[in-house]
């Protein structure tokens, strides 16, 4: 499934996630070098550290809600899946979507998930 790609975990992220990539092809790299960037917190300080960076602000580097993995998982596919869904915005824009939206699309997902029952080896989000 992530064949040739690469990725960087924040410390934020379970295990289960670390593995799932791993078991589906996947490697792992530093932040700068790596395909995808997947953190569960956006106030987790290494994912503070990307948004600040000035690869961030210059639009080089994107952060996802490794909520992403979760749902390749269920769906077997990375192909059906929409990442721009994904986006982890800084914390503070966050809260202005909120303010406008409701909600972000993937907070959906994430009370579902917490609410279902996990069979063993399902990457879970950890909360």
């Amino acid at each position: 499934m992530f064949r040739n790609k690469s990725a960087w975990f924040s410390s934020s992220v379970p295990e289960a996630g670390h593995d799932f990539w791993i078991h589906n092809g996947g490697s792992t790299a530093g932040w700068r070098t790596a395909d995808y960037l997947f953190s569960v917190d956006a106030t987790c300080p290494d994912t503070l550290r990307i948004y600040e960076s000035r690869d961030y602000l210059r639009k080089k580097v994107t952060v996802f809600q490794s909520l992403f993995l979760s749902a390749c998982e269920k769906r077997q596919s990375v192909k059906s899946v929409y990442i721009g869904h994904y986006v982890l915005p800084p914390a503070s824009v966050q809260d202005e979507v909120r303010n406008v939206v409701g909600r972000l699309i993937w907070e959906c997902e994430d009370e579902q998930s917490v609410a279902q029952v996990s069979a063993p080896g399902h990457f879970l989000t950890g909360k």
